[in-house]
């Protein structure tokens, strides 16, 4: 007999310990990556057997909280081994509400940002709160570039990857799966002036991941907004996947002259000999 099943989601596993802890079964959060589930198959006789249950709960709670402790335990043990777990906002109800609403993010311009973009913040956190998005700001071959990212949280990739998988074919849009590399400029945050050829790294290899420390010219890593400008460029050098998934630990370090250090350049070139993991959408 199961006593977990994995979240449709993450596919990390829900536990009995963690259906116990829902308030009823009928309002199920993954406690992994806080995704709103529903159960399709044995929901109905659960309602027919709480509303036999409440009376008796209501009357005999204080004397009878094993008894309650129990049957929750059970309703999760049915669950488990003949219900079905579902999101409650699926894949496909994200893309039947996105062609809908299309042609407002194929016309995009500055007049319409702070009405459309919120809108569709709101559908993606039904689907994961983690997920975000960017749209192209030109055309690339007629079709608008969407693009759907984890931010770089690593539970958050099954949820980007699952819904790129389910999009359709659109016309006037490519759907892309987390955010990819791209030739880099000079980044300013605040004071910070922060220019790719003045970024240089060294690396360790540990357990298929590389270890990195970056060093950076003419700025102050110690600095808030250098760190943020010194991680953006990295995402875009990089690749929002392969930063996640084979990049280890990193740390921003002063420039010092060593014949060590190689160019924030070669990076992608050193990531790309990593033995392939699971590939991105």
């Amino acid at each position: 007999m199961k006593t977990s099943v994995p979240c449709p989601q993450c596919e990390v596993p829900i536990t009995l310990d963690d259906f116990e802890a829902f308030s009823t079964p009928f309002t199920m959060k993954c406690p992994h990556c806080r995704v709103k589930l529903k159960e399709t198959r044995v929901t109905p006789f659960l309602l027919l057997i709480c509303a036999l249950m409440i009376p008796l709960i209501i009357i005999f709670f204080c004397v009878l909280y094993p008894v309650v402790a129990l049957y929750e335990r059970f309703n999760g043990l049915v669950m488990f081994n003949k219900g079905n777990l579902h999101l409650k906002h699926s894949y496909n109800e994200f893309w039947k509400w996105f062609i809908k609403h299309s042609d407002d993010y194929f016309h995009l311009n500055e007049e319409n940002l702070d009405a459309v973009f919120p809108t569709i913040e709101k559908q993606l956190l039904k689907i994961n709160p983690a997920l975000t998005f960017e749209f192209s700001a030109d055309l690339i071959d007629g079709k608008r570039e969407f693009i759907i990212s984890a931010d770089g949280n690593l539970d958050a990739f099954p949820a980007v990857e699952k819904l790129v998988l389910a999009a359709p074919v659109m016309e006037n849009f490519k759907v892309v799966a987390f955010r990819q590399r791209e030739e880099t400029s000079d980044i300013q945050i605040g004071d910070v002036h922060l220019k790719p050829e003045n970024m240089f790294f060294t690396y360790t290899r540990l357990d298929g991941l590389l270890d990195l420390e970056i060093f950076l010219k003419d700025a102050d890593p110690n600095d808030d907004d250098c760190l943020t400008a010194a991680f953006i460029l990295l995402d875009s050098i990089v690749g929002e996947y392969d930063l996640a998934v084979k990049v280890g630990d990193i740390e921003f370090r002063p420039y010092e002259e060593s014949i060590f250090l190689k160019p924030i350049s070669e990076l992608p070139g050193l990531i790309g000999q990593i033995n392939e993991k699971s590939s991105p959408v």
